[in-house]
Parts: structure tokens; C-alpha cells; sequence
């Protein structure tokens, strides 16, 4: 009952530009799976509302999160260019490929998210009023790291999102985030099919090259 309460309560107070947010980082992430371009200026648009709104929720560090995907949002944009706008062939293909980092780069890279998610964690547990400071720092980091494999595109990206929208989900659950919570249990069933849908292009360009 409390439950329904609560749910109720997040729909009576959900704003449009929330909505907003919602419908633009699910466009963002049903794009990428598809190596759509279009998927950084959705990527802007969500990101940049839910710098505002997080920071009203005490998730702080997903606040400051969602200013870095908006930058990254911009470098992806330019990156993801094809070699047909960055010459004058005419083939559209992709200037930059997917492929698979060595398993000393992941170990590297969780190992720099481990150290980082202990530093900040510690800071926002002694000098703010943080929700969930590990949990909230631990999302955070790993979003940055997985965020920079999309903009690389790297195949395992989207392993690391499903971890970390599942982690995502029981945080946003706990703050009575119900829209955005909704949003981050469909970001699971969708990085699953975009893990698949990459290794299928992947696989695609090993026998063309």
C-alpha cells in the first residue's frame, strides 16, 4: 500500500521536463544500439535536465554524471562521424569501428573505478548530506568509464551497463524515482540486445577485414 502511495505521489509530481528527460535518454540509448549519430543530441537533451533534477533528489554525484554526458555527448557527436563526412569517398561507413579491449584494459579500468568510488564515497559520506554515497559514487565512476566504451565504441560496453543499470535501478527504487526507475529496468532489456546487436556487427566486420 505504501508503495502505491509513494508511486502515486512521483506521478502527481513529475514534471514535464522530467518526461522530457526520460523519453530523450531512451531515444539516446535505443539509438546507440543502433550506431545512430542522432543518439548524442538526445543524449544532451536528457542529460542535461537531469543535471537539475538529481541534484534536487541529493544524488549528487549523478548530478555532476550527467554533465559529463553531456560533454561526451558532444565529443561523441564529432567522433562518430562517418568516413564518408570526413572524406570525399563515397561509402558510408563508420569511422570508428567496434572491437574488443584485452582483459588487462577492464582490469585497469575497475581498478581506476574501485579507488575512485572509495575517494568520493568517503568525501560524501563526511562533508554532505548524500543518499547512498558508495552506491551513488559506484554508478557514477563505472557510467563514466562505460560511457567513454560507447564513445570508442568497445563490444563490452553494454555488459558493463547492464551491471550498472541494474545497480542504477535499486537506487532510483529507493528514492522513489518510479519514472526513472522504470526508464533504467528497460536500459537492461536494451543494453542486452544492444551487446548482441554490436557483436553481431562486430563479427560482421572480422570476416570483412
Amino acid at each position: 500500500m505504501d508503495l502505491l502511495v509513494n508511486i502515486w505521489q512521483e506521478l502527481s509530481q513529475y514534471s514535464i521536463p522530467e518526461m522530457i528527460a526520460v523519453l530523450a535518454s531512451l531515444s539516446y540509448v535505443i539509438l546507440a544500439t543502433r550506431e545512430n549519430r542522432a543518439c548524442w543530441p538526445a543524449a544532451i537533451m536528457g542529460s542535461g535536465i537531469y543535471v537539475v533534477v538529481f541534484f534536487q533528489y541529493q544524488l549528487y554525484m549523478d548530478s555532476v554524471l550527467s554533465v559529463f554526458y553531456v560533454a561526451m555527448a558532444i565529443y561523441g557527436w564529432f567522433t562518430w562521424k562517418t568516413a564518408r563526412e570526413q572524406s570525399t569517398t563515397a561509402r558510408h561507413i563508420p569511422a570508428v569501428k567496434i572491437h574488443c579491449w584485452s582483459k588487462q584494459t577492464h582490469v585497469y579500468g575497475l581498478l581506476a573505478v574501485a579507488l575512485l568510488t572509495l575517494s568520493s564515497g568517503s568525501y560524501l559520506t563526511n562533508n554532505t548530506d548524500a543518499a547512498f554515497p558508495y552506491l551513488d559514487s559506484l554508478t557514477t565512476w563505472s557510467s563514466l568509464f562505460a560511457t567513454w566504451m560507447v564513445v570508442n565504441k568497445v563490444l563490452e560496453n553494454w555488459l558493463y551497463w547492464i551491471a550498472i543499470d541494474a545497480l542504477s535501478l535499486y537506487l532510483y527504487i529507493n528514492k522513489a524515482l518510479f519514472f526513472t526507475s522504470a526508464l533504467f529496468a528497460l536500459y537492461i532489456i536494451i543494453a542486452g540486445y544492444g551487446y548482441w546487436h554490436w557483436r553481431q556487427r562486430w563479427q560482421a566486420q572480422q570476416q570483412e577485414y
